[in-house]
């Protein structure tokens, strides 16, 4: 298995652990494909506090241009990947 795959399962893994935290639900509800418009009922604090969970998690900064192109669990797992990269 390859260094990016692990890589990836693991930052899925810690925004299911975070999303279910935050939103009180067990994590087996979560999957990758979830709109965060839609399918999750997160309102504007717990969207917040996910949001700073995220970046102190990974010690980075997730810009309001970047959250506004995220609509799905995957999309957000993909964009943390990016930004801790560099």
């Amino acid at each position: 298995m390859s260094d990016s795959k692990i890589q990836r399962e693991k930052v899925f893994e810690d925004v299911v652990r975070i999303m279910a935290e935050t939103l009180e639900i067990s994590p087996e509800e979560i999957s990758a494909d979830l709109s965060f418009n839609s399918d999750l009922p997160f309102d504007s604090l717990q969207l917040y506090e996910f949001v700073i969970d995220v970046e102190e998690t990974y010690n980075i900064r997730l810009p309001d241009e970047v959250l506004d192109e995220v609509k799905t669990v995957s999309d957000i797992v993909d964009v943390i990947i990016k930004l801790a990269d560099k």
